[in-house]
């Protein structure tokens, strides 16, 4: 009988044979890499689920509800800052940290370089997603948000646990992203942890060796990008609002309306992307000290924000665009 890796291989060069034929040879040294690492290259920072006083929704007008929360948390939280000492940046894991003990997230952190480049990124996580799956079913985590080291935690009585897609209807999805302007922005994305999402990181760190012909503008992000592009992974992804955990800082104080990627107060974070003029650690810092005093209206319980409305609209109008196609919505089994 096959050991579960050797399975988990053999499926992998299954599935990819038709668009990626030479990608799963080395996904599976990839596998060897990231375990020779992965005891010795990151932390595991907060393992404990802490109640809080975040309340499950109410009673919606729709028939699609917010994920209700439970007594220990569905989803971790994965970092990597390495390098060069960055004061600006250990700063921001701070606040990262105190959102994890509050709300109960099991926090990663990677210290050391695993790939050249940006590599690191999709390295980390994919050894994250095999530690998971090589748990009882009943202890693993469900998702894993991927957060970079210049996003800066404002609000951390919001759960990371509120953004999974509603079960059973929105099983089918194992993947959440934003765009920006750009297109693809993978500075803070979510991904559940089962054999898809191992099958798509191998795929990723694979892409820019095994398809050099492709141009990758933004490194490993650009190749994610072309990944969940294809039809086979696409199915499976679901790009959400970019403010509700990606936001972008707003261009104006004095605006009047928000745009779809800025940072509304009381949301989550804000993720100092680009910054071209070198003054992103000033900016967070700016930020930080209001993020440190812990004040509204940044610091607000999630149900005063409206964010939860945001969210449940967002998946009714998905679930009735999927009516409109004649996709019958998922039902949970009956009970005894």
């Amino acid at each position: 009988m096959l050991s579960p890796q050797a399975s988990l291989y053999a499926e992998l060069r299954r599935v990819l044979k038709n668009q990626f034929t030479r990608i799963g040879l080395l996904a599976f040294l990839t596998f060897a890499l990231i375990y020779h690492f992965s005891d010795q290259s990151h932390t595991r920072v907060s393992q404990t689920w802490l109640p809080t006083t975040l309340n499950s929704p109410g009673p919606a007008s729709s028939h699609v509800e917010v994920n209700k929360l439970e007594m220990r948390s569905q989803v971790g939280k994965v970092h990597a800052v390495f390098g060069e000492p960055n004061p600006v940046y250990e700063r921001a894991l701070k606040l990262h940290k105190a959102h994890s003990d509050s709300m109960g997230h099991p926090m990663f952190l990677l210290r050391e370089r695993l790939l050249s480049g940006l590599w690191s990124k999709p390295a980390f996580i994919l050894s994250i997603m095999l530690q998971e799956l090589a748990k009882p079913e009943n202890e693993r985590l469900k998702w894993l948000l991927w957060i970079d080291a210049d996003i800066v935690v404002m609000n951390p009585q919001i759960s990371l646990d509120i953004f999974i897609p509603p079960s059973p209807e929105f099983s089918y999805v194992n993947m959440l992203v934003t765009n920006d302007r750009h297109g693809l922005n993978n500075g803070c994305f979510l991904i559940r942890v089962n054999p898809w999402a191992v099958k798509l990181l191998s795929g990723v760190i694979a892409f820019h060796t095994f398809k050099p012909e492709v141009e990758l503008k933004y490194s490993e992000q650009s190749a994610l990008e072309q990944m969940i592009e294809d039809s086979y992974w696409r199915k499976s992804v679901v790009h959400v609002p970019q403010y509700w955990f990606n936001a972008y800082p707003a261009s104006t104080k004095e605006a009047t309306t928000l745009r779809p990627h800025e940072f509304r107060q009381g949301g989550l974070q804000i993720h100092f992307a680009g910054n071209k003029d070198g003054k992103r650690p000033e900016r967070m810092d700016t930020w930080m000290d209001l993020a440190e005093q812990q004040i509204m209206p940044y610091n607000v319980p999630v149900e005063q924000v409206g964010l939860l409305d945001d969210i449940r609209g967002f998946w009714t109008h998905l679930s009735e665009e999927r009516t409109k196609k004649g996709i019958q919505p998922i039902q949970d089994p009956p009970k005894d």
